[in-house]
């Protein structure tokens, strides 16, 4: 059972998106899909905890009154992403950190409840720096069929703020992770020298709407179908 803890602010929501977004974008479509993923994955769902950073109520008014929400004034990445580790801490077990600019496909929750008691350290996306960067760390790679997932999972040298941690495995490195902060892509790479490795599934069950999207999938289709 995964405690899913969303960290979202109001940027981009009036459709004054960031260059480096496509045009499709919309923040309100990654929360959109999210909750069909919550609502489709419920019997693996212990709770979802949002926590809201800033002004508006666009994204706010979206949150079905059933979920916890965490208001905070901060307008600070940084400083929102301390939250989530304290929420994180009040509630325990196995933690799904989300980020806002994420779209989720329907399973994709499911998935990641199902390959997180085995595969300990995991996220949905499948990141294409993993392939077209030629600066990642040297290490031997990983390919697996995990059955009750019913997918193929891959290790993976780092992904961003969005993933999966099994409860006895966060507290064993919780102050690796919150040493590290927005650090992401160097968190990674340490927590991979500790022996916790990172695992991505083949193809991806999320994605970053950004220039880096997981392959494979047509998430502009995807996102119009929302």
């Amino acid at each position: 059972m995964l405690n899913i803890i969303y960290r979202l602010c109001e940027l981009e929501t009036d459709g004054n998106i960031r260059p480096f977004r496509p045009r499709w974008y919309s923040k309100q479509n990654c929360l959109t899909s999210f909750l069909n993923s919550v609502n489709i994955s419920k019997n693996h769902i212990n709770s979802v905890t949002f926590v809201h950073d800033g002004g508006g109520d666009t994204l706010l008014n979206m949150i079905p009154s059933e979920f916890k929400i965490v208001k905070i004034n901060n307008h600070s990445n940084l400083l929102s992403l301390r939250k989530t580790f304290e929420v994180a801490s009040s509630v325990g077990g196995n933690i799904y950190f989300v980020e806002d600019d994420y779209l989720h496909l329907p399973n994709s929750i499911e998935k990641i409840s199902q390959a997180l008691p085995d595969l300990k350290l995991l996220t949905g996306y499948d990141h294409v720096d993993r392939y077209v960067r030629n600066d990642d760390i040297d290490y031997h790679k990983h390919v697996i069929f995990h059955r009750e997932s019913n997918i193929h999972w891959r290790t993976s040298e780092s992904t961003c703020c969005t993933y999966a941690v099994e409860e006895n495995t966060y507290k064993r490195i919780e102050h690796i992770i919150k040493s590290y902060e927005l650090q992401d892509r160097e968190l990674f790479r340490r927590l991979h020298k500790e022996g916790v490795p990172l695992w991505t599934p083949l193809p991806g069950l999320t994605t970053q709407v950004d220039p880096c999207m997981s392959p494979g999938i047509n998430w502009e289709q995807f996102n119009k179908n929302i």
